[in-house]
């Protein structure tokens, strides 16, 4: 895997982890009132600011996995990848999660006895799968494209539309539908 992708991938993952986080604090403490008051308190109020950013980042590194496959197929296997996006979130939610109580003064007896880690973790691993797969489809789609492209056409070669006309069906190709100068199916008399 070039460095573009692994860039592009870690993006990815940075973004699955914030995201996993705040969802992990959703799960835990579903009512929006005691959330905030728990994120204040355990050092995390910058989480919905931090989940915008992550929002734009992985976004666009979902973004420049898609157009780099369009030029390159070195984008690496998709354990590896998958490896990436699932271990890193967990890894740094482990970490993050004492680092962030710490300056707040909030106890780490909650976290090691409490859902918050375990329920993380699992959130971690869903979010890091879900992006894995959808690694894995724009990856596929822009094989897709990319096929299309070099075949030098960009509709279907296969029929687009049928219709009948006066009893009789006709069948136009995605070649017909989108040709220049083609206006209608010809008159039938």
């Amino acid at each position: 895997m070039n460095a573009r992708r692994r860039v592009a991938t870690l993006g990815v993952a940075v973004g699955g982890v914030l995201a996993g986080h705040w969802f992990t604090y959703v799960l835990v403490s579903p009512h929006a009132h005691a959330r905030t008051a728990l994120l204040r308190d355990t050092g995390h109020a910058y989480l919905g600011l931090a989940n915008d950013a992550a929002l734009v980042l992985a976004l666009a590194a979902f973004a420049s996995i898609f157009l780099g496959r369009l030029t390159d197929r070195d984008v690496g296997r998709g354990g590896r990848i998958a490896g990436v996006v699932v271990g890193f979130p967990v890894a740094a939610f482990a970490i993050m999660e004492p680092l962030a109580r710490a300056p707040a003064g909030a106890p780490l007896r909650p976290l090691l006895h409490g859902a918050v880690l375990p329920v993380g973790v699992a959130v971690q691993v869903a979010v890091g799968l879900l992006a894995a797969l959808l690694i894995a489809l724009l990856l596929r789609a822009a094989d897709r494209v990319r096929t299309v492209i070099r075949a030098g056409s960009v509709v279907p070669s296969r029929p687009a539309i049928a219709f009948a006309i006066h009893g009789r069906v006709v069948v136009l190709s995605g070649r017909e539908l989108f040709a220049n100068g083609v206006r209608g199916p010809p008159p039938t008399h």
